[in-house]
Parts: C-alpha cells; sequence; structure tokens
C-alpha cells in the first residue's frame, strides 16, 4: 500500500513506519532522475562486458563480463557508486526529506552506498540490515530503490510482513555483528524464511522513481531474476541516520572499509551462501582486480 498520501505529515509517517516496518513511496523521485542514473551506471558496466552491446544500452541485456577479470574493480566500484546521476537519487531531497520525518531530524546518507547490478539467475538471500550497520546507532532506515522499471519476475525486493516484530529474530540474531559473528543469509529459500518467521511476503512491479524505505529490523531478499529475455535488473541500496548519531565505520568516512580493505562490492558472478560475504564482496589484489570463472 503506497504511502504517498502521508508525506508532509512527519508523525503519520513514524506511525506508519513502526506498524508496517516499511514505506513504499510511489514516483517519489522524477522518474527521469532515475532513469539518468540507470543510463550512467549502465555505461560504466558496459566498459567491463556486462552488457551486451548488440542491444540498447538501456535494455541491460547480458553480456560476457569478459572485462571484469583484467578490470580494477576498485575503482570501477568507487565510480560507480559515486557517479553524479546516482548520486542524484540516493540523496535526492525527496528521500532526504522522508528520512529526516522518520528520524526527527537532519539525515545523511551513507558514504558507502549499493548500486546493485543483478544478472539473470542472480538474487539476493534473505536477511535483515540491522547486523550489518549497527557499530554506531541503531536508529538507521535503509531505502530500497529500482532504476528504472524492475518487475517482480526481475527480482524485486521482498519483505517479510510484520517481520519487524519476530521475536525469533530478536533473540539472538538482530544483536549480532555481521564480521564479528560469520553472518551469512538466514536462507536463500523464501518458503523457508516463511515457515520460520513471517507471514507472508510482500512485493509488487516497481517504477522508475519508486522509493521503498524500511528499518534494520524487516527481513528481506529478492528472488533470481528470472528475465527471459537477458535482462539485468539495476537497484540500489542506501542508508541514512541523523547527523548526530554515531556512524557505523564500516560504511563511513574517508576511507571505509567495508568488510575489509581487500575486498571490493561486486555482487554476482558466482554461487555462494554468502559465507564469508563472497556473494556481494570480491577479495581484490593490489591492483584491484579479481579472477573470475568462465561463464
Amino acid at each position: 500500500m503506497p504511502a504517498n498520501d502521508l508525506l508532509g505529515d512527519p508523525e503519520a509517517l513514524r506511525e506508519a513506519m513502526a506498524e508496517r516496518g516499511h514505506l513504499l513511496f510511489r514516483e517519489l523521485i522524477d522518474p527521469e532522475t532515475a532513469l539518468a542514473a540507470r543510463h550512467e551506471v549502465l555505461l560504466k558496466y558496459a566498459i567491463l562486458g556486462e552488457i551486451d552491446d548488440r542491444y540498447p544500452l538501456d535494455d541491460a541485456v547480458a553480456g560476457d563480463s569478459e572485462g571484469v577479470r583484467s578490470a580494477n574493480v576498485r575503482a570501477f566500484s568507487e565510480s560507480v557508486r559515486t557517479g553524479a546521476n546516482y548520486l542524484a537519487v540516493t540523496d535526492a531531497p525527496e528521500v532526504i526529506a522522508v528520512h529526516e520525518a522518520l528520524l526527527s531530524g537532519p539525515v545523511k546518507s551513507f558514504d558507502m552506498r549499493w548500486p546493485r547490478f543483478v544478472r539473470p539467475g542472480e538474487g539476493c538471500g534473505f536477511h535483515c540490515d540491522g547486523p550489518y550497520m549497527n557499530r554506531g546507532t541503531s536508529r538507521i532506515f535503509s531505502s530500497w530503490i529500482p532504476l528504472g522499471d524492475v518487475v517482480r519476475s526481475d527480482g524485486a525486493l521482498m519483505l517479510l510482513e510484520n517481520s519487524h516484530r519476530s521475536e525469533r529474530l530478536h533473540n539472538g540474531y538482530l544483536q549480532s555483528d555481521a564480521d564479528r559473528d560469520g553472518l551469512t543469509w538466514l536462507d536463500d529459500d523464501p518458503s523457508t524464511v516463511l515457515d520460520k518467521y513471517g507471514t507472508k511476503w510482500l512485493t509488487t512491479d516497481f517504477k522508475a522513481g519508486d522509493v521503498l524505505c524500511f528499518g534494520m529490523h524487516m527481513l528481506h531478499g529478492a528472488l533470481d531474476n528470472a528475465s527471459t529475455t537477458g535482462r539485468c535488473r539495476l537497484s540500489s541500496d542506501s542508508r541514512y541516520q541523523r547527523i548526530d548519531e554515531p556512524a557505523d565505520p564500516r560504511w563511513n568516512g574517508s576511507k571505509f572499509e567495508g568488510h575489509g580493505g581487500s575486498r571490493v562490492f561486486y555482487p554476482g558472478l558466482g554461487s555462494w551462501n554468502n559465507d564469508d560475504f563472497q556473494d556481494e564482496w570480491k577479495n581484490v589484489d593490489e591492483h584491484g582486480r579479481i579472477q573470475v570463472a568462465p561463464s
């Protein structure tokens, strides 16, 4: 259920977030802003052979990834997440305003942002964000933003209804530290997760400009991209907190290191249960290069 009717009423937004654990806004951002970010990101992935150049760039048809083997992926990843058009999405005034309403004060986005390029057959295991973001304040919200239209068959984000209230999650898991405690995905099977923790999955078809905001205790993930045309799914994860509260050093500061200084955020290109974060973070050498097995 979209929450656009609550915009401009901070108290109502906070009450709805506490009740639902998430808020969906349709076309919160100008769709053209999201599409400009999509084009910018795809141009960069095309350099690495991640886009099949026999098709229009914005169709995002998966390529052979051949250029990834020899690329400086560290530099590439930084260039994607700091692109001007991409930042115009994550730091859009409308997005900042929603989070300022939810947190009752001035906010900033994390210095790390998570642009996601999801090839056919890839998805994202089910988890909560809290254990990955909890070395500073606990008052954080995530926003999942599609960069272009994302239908359910492309692997749209799924939320487990009322999971933000789950006693099973609160008893241990949500107090964990992902790095210290070596967390993996809770599971990659939505049926298993549903049986353990919730009532039903929530998802929808998303359009460019939509924003889905949720808290650190909301269990979420995505099914594999099942595109029948080879279309890659582009989306973004960004996190927001008040500027006057402590920030998790893994994701903030001039030299944040995420899950370790030798790793780079480059999701996919393998089949793991996110052991040691391999599903999303790749070890690189001093030149920023990784080795990818032939597909």
